[in-house]
């Protein structure tokens, strides 16, 4: 997308400049034998983000929660197994005269039973706490959507932001560069008595703050290359080479994005917890309601003693019953937690409008920056292509001794802001441009 000055016919730069620019590209981690793509960002990231996986496993769980056992709605049945041997000293008298009187004796009673319970009616509030378990399973599906949009958003701009300091590096090594070279052509002329030191000192003091933005430059690549490592969740000092192309920026049709802001997941998750609430009160609602039971057991008992009245005991076989709990009065518990129901789905009602709000206003500010700065790139590469010109004329009229050493600054000048100005504008389009596909949901699968 951009181009700049050629430098081929540049003179050769002194040692010291050419140890800066190794220096350089050491700290860029220059290294074909480790490239890694947006698209393979992304993938580390998916695979390796804390958050994520944090996310992916509240949504099994939410997931593994949503059955209708788990809403009451079948079944229980249970084994129940009891074991309860003694010994006792024994002094027992009966109507009959009979008496009797034994220490050390043993006796076991065992008790088993299969037990069978099924809810029959509740106020239907198992249907509720099912509708609830689907919601709560959609609901975290939101969530961990949300957080993988945000995880690719996160990794986009981040290496996007790397792309952008690198292209703006290409600048100041550029600058660099002439900044090199008028120090040479000076230096050659006061040698010649054609030049007095105050060019001399002018130019040396430019060279050196133009070393000062390039390592300062260098330092802010490398952390960046930081943050995306955090990102991804790899070693905070991996070394590899970022794909350095600028990409075009994407063509949008606003109406197309306005109907596809209903994908947010963000909302979506927000409706999700109104309707979670809904369906909360309802449960509540049904804990006024007769709860009516099927219960059934087969028992079986063994009573066994070695002495006393009853010496051996055994019984076994089925019963059936159906139990009836109907609530009376529960201290005006029902009444609180019922009024309390309410006012959450009230908040949930207001968060759902706020968070509806709050990304309607995203929406618009990130499609404002992206028509902004999309008009703005085509005048911006215009302006770099002229300054590309101008600096190239100056530099060539002031070897010619055409130009002063205040004419050439200030093309320097107008050189490095037209393409700090061009590459920030393509950043600022390229950040609307990931905000746009992130609040419209089209960040998956990008």
């Amino acid at each position: 997308m951009f181009t700049f000055p050629e430098t081929k016919n540049l003179k050769t730069m002194k040692l010291k400049y050419f140890t800066l620019l190794l220096g350089f590209s050491i700290c860029l981690c220059i290294s074909a034998q480790s490239v890694i793509s947006l698209d393979r960002a992304v993938e580390i990231a998916l695979k390796n983000n804390l958050d994520l996986l944090i996310a992916g496993n509240d949504s099994k769980q939410a997931q593994n929660n949503n059955h209708a056992g788990n809403a009451g709605m079948l079944p229980t049945v249970s084994l129940n197994v009891s074991d309860n041997p003694s010994l006792s000293n024994i002094n027992q008298k009966f109507t009959n005269g009979t008496i009797i009187e034994k220490n050390g004796v043993t006796s076991n009673n065992l008790n088993a039973a299969i037990v069978f319970s099924y809810t029959l009616f509740d106020g239907k509030k198992m249907f509720a706490t099912r509708r609830k378990l689907d919601i709560l399973d959609d609901a975290a599906q939101n969530k961990f959507n949300s957080q993988v949009q945000n995880v690719i958003a996160n990794v986009v701009l981040n290496y996007t932001n790397i792309a952008r300091l690198k292209e703006y590096c290409k600048v100041l090594e550029m600058l660099l560069d002439l900044s090199q070279q008028r120090l040479d052509i000076i230096s050659a002329r006061q040698l010649a008595g054609l030049a007095n030191n105050t060019d001399l000192y002018l130019a040396q003091l430019d060279l050196e703050a133009r070393k000062q933005n390039l390592n300062l430059q260098v330092a802010g690549i490398n952390k960046a290359y930081n943050s995306l490592n955090l990102v991804m969740n790899i070693k905070i000092d991996s070394v590899y080479q970022v794909e350095n192309e600028f990409k075009d920026i994407a063509v949008f049709q606003k109406s197309n994005l306005d109907a596809l802001l209903l994908n947010n997941p963000d909302k979506q998750w927000a409706m999700n917890q109104y309707n979670i609430a809904l369906q909360a009160q309802k449960e509540i609602d049904a804990a006024r309601q007769p709860l009516l039971k099927l219960n059934g057991a087969y028992n079986y008992t063994l009573s066994q003693s070695s002495a006393g009245f009853s010496l051996f005991n055994q019984s076994m076989g089925p019963q059936a019953g159906i139990s009836l709990v109907v609530p009376l009065f529960n201290g005006n518990i029902s009444k609180s937690n019922s009024e309390n129901a309410k006012l959450n789905i009230q908040s949930s009602e207001w968060r759902l409008e706020s968070i509806r709000q709050n990304i309607q206003t995203a929406y618009e500010h990130a499609w404002q920056d992206y028509s902004a700065a999309k008009l703005q790139l085509e005048s911006d590469s215009i302006a770099v292509l002229t300054a590309n010109k101008y600096i190239l004329l100056m530099q060539e009229r002031f070897k010619l001794g055409q130009s002063t050493i205040v004419d050439l600054k200030e093309a320097q000048r107008t050189y490095e802001e037209t393409n700090y100005r061009m590459i920030s504008t393509w950043y600022i389009a390229r950040i609307a441009e990931t905000q746009l596909l992130l609040l419209t949901g089209q960040l998956i699968g990008k």
